[in-house]
C-alpha cells in the first residue's frame, strides 16, 4: 500500500514537473513570438499619421497614389531585414500608441519623439532623427515674438498628440488650437487665425516652402525646449528583445548610410510643383 502511495506521488511529481516544463518552454516559444509572428504574417504592419512630410506624406507614383516619406523608407528597410512586406495603417497621430497596444499595428513609424510619458506605454527604438522645434510666423512678422513670456499670450496652433502640444501646454500658453494635422495647422496660420506655430525644424520650414506666406520667428527656442529625437515604437506588453534588437540594427544602419539621402529625396519628392 505504501509502495503505491509512493509510486503515485513519484507519477504526479514527474507529470507535475512535466507539466511545469511544458509551461516554461510555452513562454519561452511565446516570448520569442513577436519577431517569429510578423515573420508568419508575412507582413510588417506599420501605424502612421501620413500628413507630416517629408516624413509620410502622400505622394503620386508611377501613377498611383502611394505613402512615401523617410519613414516609409526605414519602415521598407525593417521589413527587408525581417523578410517580410510592408503594410501600412494611416491614422491620426494621437491614436497611433493606442493603435499599437490593441495590436492593431506591429510598429509605429511617425515622427515620434521619446518623452517619459510616452515611455510608460511603448518601447523605443534608438534615435534615427535628432532635430530641434522652431516657431513660425506671419511673413512679415517675424520680430513679433521676442520671449516666451510673450509667447504665453499668443494664440499658437500644434499637431494633436506632438511633443509641441505638449511643449505650449507646459508653458502655459493661453490659447492653444490643437489640429490632427500639419497642413491644417499651418493653413491656420496661415489664415491669420492663430499667431504662431511650434512645430519641428524640418517639417515647418518644408511647409514653409510648400505654403508661401509663413516665415521662422526670429526669436529662438533654446535647447532645453527645441531638440527632439524621432524614434520607431513597439508594443511594451510584447517580450519584444529580439524584434527591437533588429529594429535597432536597421535603424542605426539607416542613420548612418541612407537618411541623408532619404530626406533630400523626399524633400525634393513633397516639393515637386510647389
Amino acid at each position: 500500500m505504501k509502495m503505491k502511495k509512493l509510486l503515485g506521488l513519484g507519477m504526479a511529481a514527474i507529470l507535475s514537473l512535466g507539466m511545469v516544463a511544458c509551461s516554461s518552454g510555452g513562454e519561452e516559444t511565446e516570448a520569442a513570438n513577436k519577431l517569429e509572428a510578423v515573420k508568419e504574417s508575412g507582413k510588417l504592419v506599420v501605424g502612421l499619421s501620413a500628413e507630416y512630410p517629408p516624413f509620410e506624406f502622400h505622394s503620386t507614383v508611377d501613377g498611383e497614389d502611394k505613402i512615401v516619406g523617410v519613414d516609409a523608407d526605414l519602415a521598407a528597410k525593417i521589413a527587408e531585414e525581417i523578410g517580410v512586406e510592408v503594410e501600412f495603417k494611416e491614422m491620426s497621430f494621437d491614436g497611433l500608441i493606442g493603435a499599437l497596444n490593441a495590436d492593431k499595428i506591429d510598429i509605429i513609424l511617425s515622427g515620434m519623439s521619446p518623452t517619459p510619458e510616452r515611455e510608460k506605454n511603448v518601447d523605443f527604438s534608438d534615435l534615427y532623427y535628432v532635430g530641434k522645434n522652431i516657431i513660425a510666423v506671419q511673413e512679415g512678422k517675424e520680430d513679433s515674438i521676442t520671449s516666451l513670456d510673450q509667447l504665453k499670450g499668443m494664440k499658437i496652433a500644434v499637431q494633436k498628440g506632438s511633443i509641441q502640444e505638449g511643449f505650449v501646454q507646459e508653458l502655459g500658453c493661453e490659447s492653444i488650437k490643437s489640429l490632427q494635422a500639419i497642413p491644417d495647422v499651418m493653413t491656420e496660420l496661415k489664415n491669420g487665425n492663430v499667431d504662431a506655430v511650434v512645430v519641428n525644424d524640418t517639417v515647418g520650414l518644408l511647409s514653409m516652402q510648400e505654403m508661401g506666406g509663413i516665415v521662422e520667428a526670429n526669436f529662438k527656442l533654446d535647447s532645453s525646449n527645441s531638440e527632439e529625437g524621432m524614434a520607431a515604437a513597439i508594443n511594451k506588453k510584447d517580450d519584444n528583445a529580439e524584434f527591437l534588437e533588429v529594429i535597432n540594427k536597421v535603424v542605426n544602419d539607416f542613420k548612418a548610410n541612407d537618411f541623408e539621402k532619404s530626406l533630400q529625396n523626399n524633400i525634393d519628392l513633397a516639393t515637386q510643383g510647389a
